[in-house]
């Protein structure tokens, strides 16, 4: 079962000032970022507006667990895939519907990685 954890104060605040309230991944509703393409009948989201909270996640990790090489998440407009490269050679994929359940995914799997 997953836990639900918050990302840390200071990995949420952005660079530019914004506030937690504002870039708090709790708050972060995938499904009103979704538009309809009527030529091909699909509702997906723009890639370019999840940017920042992908970026905020992804140094989350590699500040917090020193054995993380290198992670990189990708939006596809409808799922959201994750790549981790440990510094030992391991990797490993996830993916999920949306960035808050793909974060509790990694953040499970990192630490259970990084313990043994």
């Amino acid at each position: 079962m997953l836990n639900n954890i918050s990302i840390s104060n200071t990995a949420m605040l952005s660079c530019n000032g914004t506030s937690i309230h504002e870039t708090d991944i709790r708050s972060f509703n995938s499904n009103a970022l979704r538009v309809y393409n009527p030529v091909t009948g699909v509702r997906h989201r723009k890639t370019g507006t999840t940017s920042e909270i992908r970026q905020k996640i992804c140094s989350y990790f590699l500040d917090t667990f020193p054995d993380v090489r290198r992670i990189k998440i990708i939006d596809t407009g409808q799922k959201f895939s994750a790549r981790v490269w440990f510094k030992s050679g391991r990797t490993f994929c996830e993916k999920a519907y949306s960035i808050k359940n793909l974060y509790g995914i990694l953040n499970d799997k990192i630490k259970s990685i990084s313990e043994q």
